[in-house]
């Protein structure tokens, strides 16, 4: 038994007949079947049950074909890290942010990094959003994008500062104001993101002292920006994100929260006892150049 096996395996379960595995692993039928015949003898087992035109795991099988997932998953690990000690521009960044909305920057970002760094590859870890650095202190991840930088176990690079920007529809009676307050917000119908209050940096500035009269959670920033403009409530988002959805046009207003704006930063964790190679270096550091210079975030900035 060897790799090949594994993947067949993987394949089969996948498509469910051996023709379409075949397809993509571009091997015959005929082939297909006397793997899985050396395997089944290997295991002294059944892995597939044949039912007509399908193929289904047997109990068996399904302990085999997660053992096969294990087993390449650890290979394709190991064949990073070893490209890493043996190729100096070729590697693996796994990334992950504090929030689903930071990763506004990653399409344009990753195109030019691409240039520079062909071989690195870059894995975009979804799963860890919202539990970031703990993903980052048991290295499930290689760079966090965080808000916060207090953790000792972790270096940070700055990267950029955005700022919190309420949201109302036009014929609200906030549309006119320089500014609101967060007890402004009490009472308010308040429109956020599908997470709990108790993880939103901005749900706890805002109703430290009060309540909202009710809260709507939704998935989609899109979503959100509708019910706002149809008068369902207000929001706060970052005023890049809001950016692209016609502020200009007058669709929805977009109103500094206090004199002064909430502002943060955002910051590139890492390890700090975990050796980076160059390309991770640079794709920090430019990172913070091309979002500072991105014309995403001058479009609306609050003074």
């Amino acid at each position: 038994m060897d790799i090949r096996h594994l993947k067949m395996i993987q394949e089969v379960a996948r498509h469910g007949n051996l023709t379409k595995a075949g397809e993509h692993l571009f091997l015959s039928q005929s082939a297909l079947s006397h793997q899985l015949k050396d395997i089944e003898a290997f295991f002294n087992t059944q892995i597939f049950i044949r039912q007509k035109k399908q193929m289904l795991l047997t109990n068996t099988g399904r302990i085999i074909l997660e053992a096969s997932e294990n087993i390449i998953a650890e290979i394709e690990s190991t064949r990073n890290k070893i490209k890493f000690l043996t190729e100096k521009n070729a590697g693996e960044i796994r990334i992950s942010t504090e929030c689903f909305t930071s990763y506004h920057w990653l399409s344009s970002f990753l195109c030019e990094f691409k240039k520079l760094y062909p071989k690195v590859e870059i894995n975009v870890d979804a799963d860890a959003t919202y539990n970031s650095i703990n993903a980052l202190l048991e290295n499930k991840i290689d760079i966090s994008i965080v808000e916060y930088n207090t953790n000792t176990k972790l270096n940070y690079t700055q990267l950029f500062r955005d700022e919190f920007v309420a949201i109302v529809s036009p014929d609200h009676p906030w549309a006119d104001l320089k500014w609101v307050n967060p007890e402004n917000f009490y009472g308010e119908n308040y429109i956020m993101y599908n997470i709990p209050v108790e993880i939103s940096t901005i749900y706890k500035i805002l109703f430290k002292g009060g309540s909202p009269r009710k809260v709507t959670k939704i998935a989609l920033t899109e979503a959100i920006i509708q019910m706002v403009k149809a008068g369902m409530g207000v929001s706060v988002l970052p005023h890049w994100v809001i950016s692209p959805y016609a502020v200009e046009s007058g669709d929805i207003k977009a109103i500094p929260i206090t004199r002064r704006g909430i502002k943060r930063t955002w910051y590139a964790a890492t390890l700090k006892n975990k050796e980076l190679p160059p390309y991770m270096t640079v794709f920090m550091r430019n990172l913070a150049k091309h979002v500072k210079q991105s014309d995403e975030l001058a479009l609306l900035e609050f003074s």
